[in-house]
């Protein structure tokens, strides 16, 4: 909750700052200092933003490692997952649309100790988001836009508990939403803004190799079956609030 209260506040002052320009633009269109809508162009970007991903089943998966009298780990819940991302940008000719095709790195972990060795549960995968953009209000320093996607995830999962070792993975398609802004210093360079929301979580995961007999908080982990804590499909997700910094160069 504090995350999401948060972000809100962030993309309020991001509305907030593009709407005050809004004044400017109009005024330099009606002095004739504005510029005409700019004509089909290509930008490239990189950026770095952390994902509230919250790993429910896997956080489970350690307090039960807390609590087993055998291993009495002290691995911490997973936090925030960590994000890079590289952007493709298409800005339709005299239009205020734009296409984005938006391929991620995506990394989330938790290192602990215990009877036995170390107890580490680590997860890491990508996402492929093609996003459809809007300019609604831009001038030539601030450009406020607003996109949506539909996309791909895929995740790998590992669990190292002393003697016993688990990796699974799990796929799904998902849907992201946001707003943000470019401020550009030139015409070519861009700091780049964003806040976004994704839905994209991973119903069932299957297990890919290790061992896990004795890794308590799995019902079921045969090689090659569906992973399951309690009876149940173990989740994993790669939704969450995104707060995005980055780099986008114009050509």
């Amino acid at each position: 909750m504090k995350a999401v209260r948060k972000t809100g506040l962030f993309l309020s002052t991001v509305v907030l700052f593009s709407t005050l320009t809004v004044q400017d633009a109009f005024a330099q269109s009606r002095r004739g200092g504005g510029s005409a809508l700019p004509t089909g162009s290509h930008s490239i970007g990189i950026a770095i933003s952390t994902v509230n991903a919250g790993q429910d089943d896997l956080n489970g998966v350690i307090d039960d490692l807390h609590t087993d009298g055998s291993t009495l780990a002290d691995t911490k819940d997973l936090g925030s997952a960590w994000e890079i991302t590289a952007n493709w940008i298409y800005r339709f000719d005299r239009t205020m649309y734009a296409f984005v095709f938006r391929p991620s790195y995506f990394t989330q972990k938790s290192e602990g100790s215990g009877t036995g060795g170390s107890y580490d549960v680590s997860l890491t995968g990508f996402t492929v988001f093609p996003i459809f953009r809007m300019y609604p209000l831009e001038n030539s320093f601030i450009k406020f836009f607003m996109q949506g996607g539909l996309g791909y995830g895929s995740l790998k999962g590992q669990i190292d508990a002393g003697a016993s070792n688990l990796g699974f993975e799990g796929s799904a398609f998902g849907a992201m939403g946001g707003i943000g802004v470019d401020f550009c210093f030139t015409d070519a360079h861009c700091l780049t803004i964003e806040g976004n929301i994704r839905y994209l979580p991973i119903e069932r995961n299957k297990v890919t190799s290790g061992n896990c007999t004795t890794l308590p908080g799995t019902s079921q982990c045969t090689n090659g079956s569906e992973l399951e804590r309690n009876n149940k499909d173990l989740q994993t997700t790669m939704s969450g609030v995104q707060g995005l910094v980055g780099y986008t160069m114009n050509f």
